[in-house]
């Protein structure tokens, strides 16, 4: 689960580089496309960012705890 992990995490880091790199080359754009591509790489680093801690937070091999439904007769 680890090896999986870790190579997400390289995507994911490789993505949020380059929209760092993005974000520096939008800075030399006339104004409306420097804001319209600085938003659009914004939402891509913060959700690469999220999608890292979600992805190193989960604890692998714990089984979920799932409740039993009503209709199940248990």
């Amino acid at each position: 689960m680890n090896l999986v992990r870790s190579i997400i995490s390289v995507f994911l880091i490789a993505l949020l580089g380059i929209s760092i790199a993005g974000w520096i080359w939008a800075g030399g754009q006339p104004t409306p496309k420097m804001q319209g591509s600085r938003v659009v790489l914004a939402i891509c680093g913060f959700a690469s960012t999220g999608c890292l801690l979600l992805l190193w937070s989960a604890k692998p091999g714990r089984p979920s705890q799932q409740h039993p439904s009503p209709a199940d007769g248990t």
